[in-house]
């Protein structure tokens, strides 16, 4: 991890400076096109010119008493009539100057339009991974600073609640809690490190390897019993209503790992006095499952980030915006592996948030 920042550096300039190669290419295809167009203009205005000093000097053979038949064979470009009375630069050699103008600029035009579409397209994809290779670096290091802030504090607590064992010798009670303290940040630290696991496990697959028939009811309720202690730590209400006959053609794992990361986000927006609801149904050869928090939510805006790599919400309140940013990522990456889909809504910062995962019915991919 801490070596991407140096590698992004290292190659930063040479993408920066190629940009910049691509912009005065572009200036210089522009420049080109500009002068060709008016060199083109020149040299039609010179033979223009020369014709008309031909039609001129037709004109002073004929004064000189020259036959016209003569001056004709002398100067093919002048139309000349029997009597002499009408002496012009022949039209189809003014219309071939006009076409060969034509043809040149079209010619011009096509090319360097080509060109210039590509020297654009160039820069657009140069700037596109510039900025992107940024936005990456950003979530990086906000993940780096998630990680440390995050490993802190239950680190803090195991070693507050070791100390605390190791140099006193506390009631029962005040035993069985410590206990409980420590067992609660040794499964926040195994929730997280399982977390960056899957991410980078995940993220090199493209395929489930075991998808098989998971009843959905029976996969809620093992992740609700497990964080429900958790939630109650939290002053969170765990609301479950899924249909026994529900069941999904997916990874039992990926499951696992879909409800708990839902839940477990579900949990830390809602802490402090709210409900978080589970409720299955199906729809159509799909089984939906909503699961929603009457918590802090999130800008609309913010909804087709969500599932972004290290991304976290900003402006959704400080308990939105603790977390590592794999949770959501993990869902979406798990649920896209196992044919399904998910999305995430919130009217806004405070209105709560919810959100829905698909997956096909296991009856009918069973077959």
């Amino acid at each position: 991890m801490r070596g991407f920042p140096r590698r992004w550096h290292s190659t930063r300039p040479l993408q920066v400076g190629f940009l910049v190669l691509l912009a005065v290419s572009s200036a210089q295809l522009v420049y080109w096109m500009a002068d060709e167009v008016s060199y083109t203009a020149r040299v039609q205005a010179q033979l223009r010119d020369a014709y008309e000093a031909q039609a001129e000097s037709a004109r002073a053979l004929l004064r000189s008493g020259v036959a016209w038949r003569e001056v004709a064979v002398i100067y093919p470009e002048v139309a000349l009539s029997p009597d002499s009375a009408t002496v012009q630069i022949a039209p189809g050699v003014l219309a071939g100057l006009e076409s060969s103008r034509a043809r040149r600029l079209n010619r011009y035009a096509w090319e360097g339009a080509f060109f210039l579409a590509v020297l654009l397209a160039a820069m657009a994809v140069v700037y596109r991974t510039l900025r992107e290779q940024a936005r990456l670096r950003q979530r990086q290091e906000d993940f780096l600073a998630a990680v440390s802030h995050e490993l802190q504090s239950p680190l803090a607590s195991l070693r507050l609640s070791a100390e605390t064992l190791a140099l006193r010798d506390p009631p029962a009670q005040r035993r069985a809690e410590l206990v409980q303290r420590l067992l609660a940040d040794l499964g926040r630290l195994q929730r997280m490190i399982a977390n960056i696991l899957d991410a980078s496990r995940l993220s090199a697959t493209e395929t489930r390897s075991a998808p098989e028939r998971v009843p959905l009811a029976g996969a809620v309720r093992l992740v609700v019993n497990e964080l429900s202690e958790h939630a109650a730590e939290q002053e969170v209400t765990l609301d479950a209503d899924v249909a026994e006959s529900l069941a999904v053609w997916a990874d039992p794992e990926s499951v696992q790992t879909i409800l708990r990361n839902l839940l477990h986000n579900g949990i830390r927006a809602a802490s402090g006095g709210g409900r978080v609801t589970v409720r299955g149904s199906r729809a159509g050869d799909q089984v939906k499952l909503d699961v929603c928090d009457d918590g802090v939510g999130f800008p609309p805006h913010e909804s087709a980030r969500l599932f972004d790599k290290f991304y976290r919400v900003d402006g959704g309140g400080p308990t939105r915006a603790s977390g590592t940013g794999l949770g959501l990522y993990l869902v979406w990456r798990c649920v896209s592996l196992d044919g399904g889909s998910v999305t995430g809504e919130s009217a806004g910062p405070g209105c709560g948030a919810c959100f829905t995962v698909t997956w096909p019915v296991a009856a009918e991919r069973a077959v």
